[in-house]
Order: C-alpha cells, then sequence, then structure tokens
C-alpha cells in the first residue's frame, strides 16, 4: 500500500508514493517561508528537501496545484527542483495557479486544468522603503524578476515578449480555454467516452450538418476564437 511521506502534522504540501514507479505531490498553499508555523506555506527549502526523499525508481510524478502564489524565489526555486528531476512531470492545476505559482506549473512536460479552475498571470510587486537610490534599486530588481518570468512564459507559449508584457501589467486571469489558447496549458481535464460508431449518416438524420470536423479541428477553432477575443480585450486597456 502507498505510504504518505510523513512531512509535517501541519502542512499544505504532500507528497505520495502512488506506486513503485509514481508519486504525487499535493501543492495546496501559498508559497514562500512558514513564519506563522501553521502549514499554510511551502518553503522551497521544505520542497526540496521532502522532493529528495521520493524514491529513484519513481519515473512519473503527478503535481497537483493550488495556490494563490507568494514569494517569487522560493516559487522559481520549486519551479527549477521540478524541471530537473529525472521523472516525467504531469501538473494538474485543480483550482487555481495564480502569480508564482503559474510558473511552478510550467514545469510540468504536460499541463492539465481543471474544470472550473484559474490561471492568473501579474507583474512582480514588493514592499519597499529607503531614499531614491534605494528605491531605484528595487525598481531594477522588479524588472529583473519580470523579464526572467516573461522568459519562462515565451518557452512554454512561444508568445511574443511584447504579449506576454501586457497579460502581466493587465493582470490577467484566464479559464482552462484561455489558458489553452494563450498556450500556459496543455488540456483541460474531464471526463469523456469514446464513441464507437456514429448515428451521424444513418438516414433518420436529415439535418446533420454538411460538413464535418474532427474534434481537434473543431478545438482549435474555439482556442484561435478565444485568443482573438482576449488579444482584443487587452489591447483596449
Amino acid at each position: 500500500m502507498p505510504k504518505l511521506i510523513d512531512i509535517s502534522a501541519r502542512t499544505n504540501l504532500k507528497i505520495t508514493n502512488k506506486s513503485a514507479t509514481s508519486a504525487e505531490i499535493v501543492i495546496y498553499g501559498g508559497i514562500g517561508q512558514d513564519y506563522y508555523g501553521d502549514g499554510s506555506m511551502i518553503s522551497a527549502k521544505v520542497f526540496s528537501e521532502e522532493l529528495k526523499k521520493i524514491d529513484p525508481s519513481v519515473k512519473e510524478i503527478s503535481v497537483r496545484i493550488n495556490s494563490p502564489g507568494g514569494d517569487v524565489f522560493d516559487g522559481i526555486a520549486i519551479y527549477n527542483r521540478l524541471i530537473q528531476h529525472p521523472a516525467k512531470i504531469t501538473v494538474y492545476i485543480d483550482g487555481l495557479a495564480a502569480s508564482i505559482a503559474s510558473i511552478i506549473a510550467l514545469a510540468g512536460t504536460e499541463i492539465v486544468m481543471g474544470e472550473g479552475a484559474l490561471y492568473m498571470v501579474h507583474l512582480p510587486w514588493t514592499f519597499a522603503m529607503g531614499n531614491r537610490t534605494e528605491l531605484d534599486n528595487t525598481v531594477n530588481r522588479l524588472l529583473d524578476v519580470e523579464e526572467q518570468m516573461i522568459s519562462i512564459y515565451k518557452k512554454k507559449t512561444k508568445m511574443d515578449r511584447a504579449e506576454i508584457k501586457a497579460m502581466l501589467e493587465s493582470e490577467t486571469w484566464m479559464s482552462a480555454e484561455e489558458s489553452i489558447a494563450f498556450g500556459f496549458v496543455d488540456s483541460k481535464a474531464k471526463e469523456s467516452m469514446p464513441i464507437a460508431a456514429s448515428a451521424i449518416e444513418s438516414k433518420w438524420i436529415v439535418k446533420g450538418p454538411k460538413k464535418y470536423f474532427s474534434e481537434t479541428q473543431a478545438i482549435d477553432t474555439v482556442k484561435e476564437d478565444l485568443k482573438k477575443k482576449i488579444q482584443s480585450r487587452i489591447a483596449r486597456k
């Protein structure tokens, strides 16, 4: 029977050995240092330590995400630990992948988004105080982080940097369909049953369409329509 790797009595990070060759990581919480000790935050240090406990025989890891984001550098570290892991990583966005959690989600070889889930990207932000030189330095660091985030998004989506930057500036929230249209996500999780035979050619169907599209063509058409609508919305802001 799969054994739960005991991380803490109170934590929003769970790692389970599902079988000899597969494991599941559940990230349901904020990203960053757990200052209050209530398990609501997941730090890169804790994540890295627990990831190392997964048996080398594991070849496939499912990562389930429901996170509002948090500390950008902890998130980047978690992202890098996942993409550098030798196992195949499949990410499932169960509820929310927002802010730096949207970067962690991109560590998957395949990214699947659940019904009703949301994906959000925005500019990095921070608190700052000090003289103008210190504030200028803070702005420069934010710009550095922004450029790195854009590079990661671009690697997955293949969009232009300017287009991604506009989405960050607008704080863009996306449904599963919209996330797929822009290339952040690969597919939508849904139950489906294969149809062994079709009655579309039956004589009693007299109002069927003259042209039939495959499922792939239909999805591509919807994705393109959504992409045009969102681009138009961003352009108006």
